[in-house]
């Protein structure tokens, strides 16, 4: 989509997105359904396998550990910590990753940056999927550069970024030509590192369009507020990477030595 369309588009992406969590807020988000004995309907004497209730009692894999991430998304972090909890024990990278933002970000539990840090790295190191090993590479990358939750050390966290871009992530990637990514946000929908002035400017713009909305659905709670900012650093990432492809590419960082044989294409 084109920049001028996106930003035409964003007060409707935002106000979609608000609408859509507050529908969430409402209870429209696999809610607890007790079982009632004495029902006539044989399928209200269970519960049900569709709520979050159920899935938060099953045994870790890899349905039960995918509907923590819809706890999470729905604000349902109690559910969500207790079945990512278990989903960890039996090594899965993608809940230590999840665990670690929402420790990051206090979602649910006390803020803990250097816990979530060490989920980011355990994930990195040993999670046994290539595809959470970077995921995991570039979120703890960040948290180097960035300080939080362990000692600054941007050396050491190019070493981290050159590492999850061998094992294919673009967001790495495009840190290490630009100094800059919005792979991992915080709470106010900022990426790391230091945007150029097209990011900024539009994820200001966007940013904007959110609050605006925001005033006028006040009932929602101040979580919805948090992902509703994550759509603004999706639109101002929108317009960087427009104007990106109309200039000529950047050379493409290359990968370390110990890393080419799996570094992709």
């Amino acid at each position: 989509m084109p920049s001028t369309h996106l930003h035409r588009a964003a007060p409707a992406l935002a106000l979609a997105l608000l609408l859509s969590i507050a529908a969430h807020a409402a209870g429209h988000c696999g809610g607890t359904s007790p079982a009632d004995p004495a029902a006539s309907d044989p399928l209200r004497r269970e519960v049900s396998t569709l709520s979050m209730e159920y899935w938060a009692d099953q045994p870790a894999g890899m349905i039960t550990c995918s509907y923590g991430y819809w706890a999470a998304k729905c604000g349902d972090f109690e559910a969500a910590h207790k079945i990512f909890d278990k989903c960890i024990a039996k090594g899965y990278g993608g809940a230590m990753i999840w665990k670690g933002l929402l420790l990051e970000d206090g979602s649910g539990v006390p803020r803990d940056p250097a816990a979530a840090a060490a989920l980011y790295k355990r994930a990195a190191e040993g999670s046994g999927d290539e595809d959470y090993a970077a995921l995991g590479s570039l979120h703890y990358a960040s948290a180097l550069h960035e300080g939080n939750g362990v000692p600054r050390d941007e050396a050491e966290a190019r070493k981290w970024f050159e590492r999850a871009a061998a094992l294919g992530s673009e967001d790495a990637r495009t840190f290490l030509q630009t100094g800059h990514h919005t792979g991992s946000r915080n709470q106010r929908g900022e990426g790391v590192g230091t945007p150029n002035g097209v990011v900024a400017a539009a994820t200001a713009k966007a940013q904007r369009l959110v609050q605006q909305a925001a005033q006028s659905l006040p009932a929602l709670p101040d979580w919805s507020l948090a992902l509703a900012a994550a759509l603004a650093a999706l639109v101002g990432a929108g317009a960087w990477h427009q104007r990106r492809l109309a200039r000529p590419a950047a050379p493409r960082v290359a990968a370390p030595r110990a890393l080419d044989r799996i570094a992709q294409a």
